[in-house]
């Protein structure tokens, strides 16, 4: 990430933590063919009502983070205004053409992102004289007809590009192994109605939930994302398992049941679905921190996020065909399968064959 800023919690709740909450880097727009400046705001809401009323999906350790900046009282308006206003003013000189609001859980719900925030942020976006885009998350039940009207009438010529966290078609992998809470229809009603309502739909597919081994991940992404494409999703971000303290995931990784994915098998998601549609690798930063992430060997992993970072500023896949490596062979064992040597389709992949999801701990 470029231009990482830092915001002490000490301006916001009086304590002395850091929280990178702002940053500008570049991706690349399928519309206009070119690489733009995203803006990206990390924007403390009051946490993701999922989290809080069950255990929260089995990998994420943002609601830990949440719960410390705020310490369990509600987001105030004006402190989430605070922050978004303090982060635009340390973007001026950078012209982002979009910007991207996480929030930790549904910008959408009003008990986690007041309305009045929502609202304000809309206008802040159409009186904005380069971004034309504005990119949020939200969990499916948010997503209703009244809301996208009402916002995408506010931002009146910019877009609006709802992210919704579908992470795998199955809807047993996605209860079990990510505890999700929400089915394929939900997912399918709340696309129809960004849809019909002239926003955009992005999805995020998640590579190695708990349980799935690693073969087995990689075929649940390439199936998601095909899937995804077939709903009408504008795009996919491939997410890949980090590891943060406080969830299922980290407890399975101590006990030395669950390792983050190989590096090849993003490379193996990327190169089977790329034809599908605009597919984006995610970062392995977040907060809180993670403990570990998706890693190869010491020897090509720092060249192969390198070739991450190109490829979501250009999607050209050939940047992933990115030389050998002696691992390669330890992940391909693992796997069971030889893939790399041209960039194979999904039709073409001679391991497209779906195979069943083995729960085994």
């Amino acid at each position: 990430m470029k231009n990482l800023l830092f915001l002490p919690f000490a301006f916001l709740v009086n304590n002395g933590l850091k929280l990178r909450f702002s940053y500008i880097d570049k991706v690349f727009n399928t519309e206009k063919r070119k690489r733009v400046t995203r803006w990206t705001l990390l924007l403390p809401g009051s946490g993701c009502a999922w989290a809080k009323n069950s255990a929260g999906c089995h990998m994420c350790g943002f609601k830990v983070k949440i719960d410390q900046v705020n310490r369990g009282k509600p987001a105030s308006v004006n402190k989430l205004m605070t922050i978004f206003q303090l982060g635009k003013s340390l973007t001026r000189r950078s012209s982002p053409y979009s910007l991207s609001i996480y929030n930790g859980g549904s910008f959408f719900n009003e008990e986690e992102i007041p309305f009045e925030v929502q609202e304000k942020i809309c206008k802040e976006v159409k009186r904005s004289f380069s971004i034309k885009q504005l990119i949020v998350e939200s969990r499916p039940e948010f997503i209703t007809e009244d809301k996208i009207k009402l916002l995408t009438s506010l931002l009146k010529r910019k877009k609006l590009k709802v992210a919704i966290g579908l992470e795998a078609v199955s809807d047993y992998v996605r209860i079990v192994c990510i505890n999700k809470g929400f089915s394929t229809y939900d997912y399918e009603r709340a696309g129809e109605i960004l849809k019909k309502n002239g926003a955009e739909l992005s999805t995020y597919v998640f590579l190695k939930p708990i349980y799935l081994s690693e073969q087995e991940s990689i075929e649940e992404a390439v199936r998601t994302t095909r899937y995804a494409f077939s709903r009408g999703s504008n795009e996919v971000l491939l997410e890949s398992a980090f590891i943060q303290q406080g969830t299922k995931m980290e407890k399975l990784y101590r006990e030395g049941k669950f390792r983050p994915p190989w590096l090849w098998s993003i490379i193996e998601v990327i190169r089977r679905t790329s034809h599908f549609g605009p597919v984006y690798i995610g970062g392995f930063e977040d907060e809180p921190p993670p403990i570990a992430i998706p890693h190869n060997c010491e020897m090509c992993s720092p060249r192969l996020m390198r070739s991450f970072r190109d490829y979501n500023e250009s999607l050209d896949v050939n940047l992933l065909h990115n030389g050998y490596c002696a691992c390669r062979i330890e992940w391909e064992n693992e796997v069971g399968y030889h893939s790399f040597d041209s960039l194979v389709t999904e039709s073409e992949s001679p391991i497209f064959q779906p195979v069943p999801i083995l729960l085994s701990t």
